[in-house]
């Protein structure tokens, strides 16, 4: 979004006003489109059926003379109502949406089935037809649904999912869209993704909307693969319901006029124009989350996360776990004294992994980076030594060329000739293409110091880890067994897996300690190409790593 007015951003509401008046043959269907249409799914028309008078179907203009908004409630958190209502009263006046028809709506709500599922299917002029799937509502059993998630799959919300777009594309014909918010978004992929081959080659896009990821077979099948390049993930820059379990890896980040939590609301969603107003990542908080939220996950067996789950939520039902029911569910009924300590366990585990890794994103980090330019810039002064420019490198090749032309003037200021200026340079691009390998995505700071005729190139590179660049990293280390098996490159990226999951530090490679034999590193097979490159022209070459974080230093001694 750069060079554009930032300044002009608006809301939904914004935008209903702005280009309510431009049909969908003048200003084709777009992203904001879906997510209104997403929001409207939280209008309730009628309890388990279809409550549309006499029509067989709503438009969205009959809704400005219908009093069927006002004799059901919303179904959506009370901070929200508010901000759903004035979208309501603007909503049945604009030209853009006043022909979109409601064909139907279902709305299944039950404590003793575990569910709580809310869709409704559309058609718009000009489109096609728009599945709307509704998001987590206040009742206690929708929100157990979504924590259910975390060890069950599917929930009878995705079952019902499934069925419902099945219904919906036997009585339509033509292009199928897909939309939901917060579980409502879960709901569109998982249904998209178990559905018919025939009825996926009739979806055109599928819309999640801070939506929670899947869970690992969907996420692996072939139906998921097939309508990978069709979703589109949107999530507010202190997500933590979008970042849930398996989240969709290609997800854009929106700007909000709320904070914290109250940015999952969509009507807080800053839009310039028919576009969202995007930022590079999400915040710090929503990243120290969602590390906390996955590694306190990778830590309990389902078994665990179920105990938990009914537990927590038999507070919310007032009553103890299996207490007064005689067709209490057995894993109610096991909740013995060991099962509570397990959740006072699993508790207390939660809140430790969270202080840590505040403390290492906010604390640790950005003083380790600090002290790090300060010694540096310290080390220039050392007699004959010097340190270059800090060049920002990342896995797209950015700063690449930067980096060995930065090479290139320490050794024209170190008064190296032709042919070590050119070794240096390559050393330089060698690196950064290994680091590339190794971590995959990444950013990293290259920099180059001179002790005496030894100089050093350093790169330092942090990946930021989430579940999908973890499952990516899994899958290609298992496509590439056979490689991994035989190259030293492929070892290292099966060490950075696993530094990833343990956060440990360590030293896994040092030249110089293999050679001396003293032990402290990995003992390389070096392929040919390798081989060429780091053992023939380095001194030492050191990396280490500790959990997204890959240090690497190669060294090169001139004086002879």
């Amino acid at each position: 979004m750069a060079g554009r007015d930032t300044e002009a951003y608006g809301t939904i509401l914004d935008y209903i006003r702005w280009r309510g008046d431009l049909d969908f043959e003048r200003d084709p269907w777009n992203d904001i489109d879906s997510l209104i249409l997403s929001q409207l799914c939280y209008a309730n028309f009628g309890e388990n059926e279809r409550t549309f008078d006499t029509l067989p179907y709503l438009k969205i203009g009959d809704l400005a003379t219908s009093d069927v908004l006002e004799r059901y409630p919303l179904n959506i958190v009370p901070t929200s109502v508010k901000l759903h209502r004035k979208m309501h009263r603007e909503l049945p006046y604009a030209r853009r949406f006043q022909d979109i028809r409601i064909l139907d709506q279902v709305n299944d709500v039950d404590t003793a089935r575990n569910i709580q599922f809310s869709a409704m299917t559309l058609e718009v002029p000009s489109v096609g037809t728009v599945v709307a799937y509704r998001g987590t509502d206040p009742s206690v059993v929708g929100w157990k649904e979504d924590f259910m998630m975390s060890y069950a799959t599917p929930v009878p919300a995705q079952t019902a999912a499934a069925a419902y777009l099945e219904r919906a594309a036997a009585r339509t014909a033509g292009r199928l869209y897909l939309t939901g918010h917060s579980k409502g978004g879960n709901l569109a992929v998982y249904a998209a993704a178990h559905a018919d081959a025939k009825i996926r080659e009739r979806i055109g896009k599928v819309y999640s909307f801070d939506g929670p990821g899947l869970d690992d077979e969907t996420m692996a099948s072939a139906g998921y693969e097939s309508i990978r390049e069709r979703i589109c993930s949107v999530i507010p820059a202190d997500s933590v319901v979008g970042l849930l379990m398996n989240y969709h890896p290609d997800y854009r980040v929106v700007e909000s006029t709320a904070s914290s939590l109250l940015q999952h609301e969509p009507l807080t969603w800053k839009i310039l124009g028919r576009e969202f107003l995007e930022r590079e990542t999400v915040s710090v908080q929503s990243q120290v989350m969602n590390q906390t939220m996955h590694e306190w996950l990778n830590t309990c067996s389902q078994e665990q996360r179920e105990v938990f789950v009914t537990a927590v939520f038999s507070l919310f039902e007032k009553k103890r776990p299996g207490e007064g029911r005689a067709d209490a569910d057995p894993a109610e009924k096991a909740m013995d004294e060991s099962s509570r300590r397990m959740v006072r366990e699993l508790l207390h585990r939660l809140i430790a992994i969270q202080a840590e890794n505040s403390y290492f994103a906010r604390v640790k980090r950005p003083l380790a980076q600090a002290a790090e330019e300060l010694r540096m810039r310290l080390a220039g002064d050392e007699e004959n030594g010097f340190r270059s420019d800090m060049i920002r490198i990342d896995n797209h090749g950015a700063g690449f060329r930067r980096a060995a032309d930065e090479a290139q003037k320490a050794a024209e200021f170190g008064g190296l000739g032709q042919k070590n200026m050119l070794r240096l340079q390559l050393l330089a691009e060698e690196m950064m293409s290994m680091a590339q390998a190794i971590t995959g995505d990444m950013e990293g700071t290259f920099w180059v110091e001179k002790k005496r005729q030894w100089y050093e190139l350093h790169l330092n590179t942090v990946t930021e880890m989430n579940q999908q660049k973890r499952k990516a990293l899994i899958l290609s280390t298992t496509e590439r067994k056979n490689e991994a098996s035989r190259s030293f490159l492929g070892r290292l990226r099966d060490a950075f897996e696993q530094a990833m999951l343990s956060g440990k530090e360590d030293v896994y490679y040092d030249m110089q300690s293999e050679s001396s034999g003293q032990g402290g590193g990995m003992k390389p097979n070096w392929d040919r190409y390798e081989q060429s490159v780091l053992l023939r022209l380095a001194d030492n070459v050191r990396i280490a790593i500790r959990g997204d974080e890959v240090s690497m230093t190669v060294t090169k001694d001139f004086s002879a």
